[in-house]
């Protein structure tokens, strides 16, 4: 994909920008606008808050509360406990899903046809309408109570119904909320601000920061959706969003005191999290520079072109043209357009990728229940775990693979684990970070020069390279 082709009106909008703009000071309603909407978002976002036994940002308390709500309308039950509302908004999106492609493959009505990117999302590969298909009859035959057991059973349909459920609460806030930390200035503003930094450590531009700490304090699918939606809108190239992607969008802080939590380490909790962050800090230093990620198209989608600017002009100081790029981006979002992506992103959260989180996801489970071949391909990371000395080596050595799969299983299988293999492989597990009942099918339905296969190299590199760090550490600080 080349950037040498026509300017888009992004483009022109900057260079416009650029050349008449460079002497003169944004003017005041656009410096409100850009601060105070941006300081919505960054209250939203980035800041955390004390609640109950940890912290968590505002929207993670919102998100905790409308759960609450949901959970006490019940319509139904299921093997975990009782189902609360958001379990039916689940099954009315999957439904709804399914009913879609069947219609805009058959009767092909104006309104899912037309619209080229709805038509995307509803005219699927034919993966993809059967991955909504499963998803169709795992969650009917758990409504339901029908079906085989090692479907509808705790371990696998179960609990994937019960992560997708949570992650259709945390939708509902994320996706209006977004644009107050992507369209109005802030990731121009601290990309300019901090750019040498960011790209010499990390090879990256300088607002990719704004994905990390919106991971860090949010959620790691809150981190992924934003990188999405900056690498379709020409902000950063393939191998950019491919790199914050796999490196940046770390398990949220308040997830991780729930891992902490569920392997009996919540007291130890500073400490293994800081075990975590300079391991995740080290692997961002050194997987952009190698393969696969180094040798990713750093270029930007065909049709989109370049839309970033964070170079800064001659003559104008760093915090003058960050403050200009800002107001400048903020001038241009207006409530409709931000109102028109918002409903984009809910189309394409509930139509798309929750069908398809509950298909793979459950299917996988199944693999790692009911086969051995998770206890077989886990063997040669047993033998590495006793040449680290970890105890428990061959015993846990599932612990190192399952993650992949998803986020939670891996604290599952090590509940019962010596103290400092619990340490290490807790620490390991939100270190992988390539989650694909999470994370990883949002990377693989994006335009990221991203698959399945090479996200299961990077997930396997990760595991590797972090496991003598994570072991030092841990004798380090333990």
């Amino acid at each position: 994909m080349s950037d040498e082709k026509k300017p888009s009106t992004e483009d022109a909008h900057i260079a416009r920008f650029q050349n008449q703009s460079l002497g003169q000071p944004p003017e005041g309603a656009n410096i409100l606008k850009f601060a105070g909407i941006s300081l919505v978002g960054v209250f939203l976002f980035l800041t955390p808050l004390p609640h109950g036994q940890a912290f968590n940002i505002p929207l993670g308390i919102a998100i905790d509360w409308l759960r609450g709500v949901f959970s006490q309308i019940e319509v139904g039950q299921y093997n975990l406990g009782s189902m609360g509302l958001h379990y039916l908004l689940a099954l009315i999106a999957i439904t709804a899903s399914l009913l879609g492609s069947v219609l805009a493959y058959t009767v092909k009505p104006g309104f899912l046809v037309n619209n080229p990117k709805v038509r995307e999302i509803f005219q699927c590969s034919p993966v993809y309408f059967a991955s909504k298909a499963i998803g169709f009859a795992v969650i009917w035959m758990i409504f339901l109570d029908v079906g085989p057991d090692f479907v509808i059973r705790s371990w696998t349909g179960d609990l994937m119904l019960s992560l997708v459920a949570g992650l259709v609460v945390i939708f509902i806030f994320l996706a209006p909320a977004m644009p107050l930390v992507t369209d109005f200035g802030l990731m121009e503003f601290i990309g300019v601000s901090i750019k040498k930094a960011v790209r010499f450590l990390f090879t990256l531009p300088g607002r990719a920061s704004v994905d990390l700490m919106a991971s860090w304090f949010g959620s790691s699918a809150a981190s992924v959706i934003i990188t999405r939606g900056q690498h379709e809108r020409g902000f950063y190239t393939g191998r950019e969003a491919a790199v914050i992607a796999t490196n940046f969008s770390f398990v949220s802080l308040p997830f991780s005191f729930v891992i902490a939590s569920t392997i009996g380490l919540q007291a130890y909790f500073l400490l293994f999290y800081l075990i975590v962050c300079i391991t995740c800090v080290i692997l961002a230093l050194i997987m952009p520079r190698i393969w696969p990620l180094r040798s990713l198209p750093d270029t930007y989608l065909e049709g989109v072109g370049k839309q970033i600017e964070e170079d800064v002009p001659q003559n104008v100081s760093t915090g003058q043209w960050a403050l200009r790029l800002a107001c400048e981006r903020a001038r241009r979002s207006t409530a409709a357009g931000v109102a028109r992506a918002g409903a984009m992103n809910y189309l394409n959260i509930f139509m798309d990728l929750i069908p398809i989180i509950l298909s793979w996801g459950t299917l996988a489970l199944i693999v790692v229940e009911f086969t051995e071949i998770f206890d077989t391909i886990s063997l040669p990371m047993g033998g590495f775990l006793h040449i680290l000395g970890v105890e428990g080596a061959f015993e846990f050595a599932t612990a190192t693979l399952v993650g992949f799969i998803d986020m939670y299983i891996p604290a599952l299988l090590i509940v019962d684990a010596p103290f400092q293999t619990r340490v290490i492989l807790g620490a390991l597990s939100i270190v992988q970070i390539i989650y694909m009942a999470e994370t990883g099918v949002l990377i693989v339905k994006s335009k990221m020069p991203l698959n399945v296969w090479k996200l299961l190299v990077l997930f396997l590199m990760r595991t590797v390279l972090a496991l003598p760090v994570i072991v030092l550490l841990t004798r380090l600080f333990f």
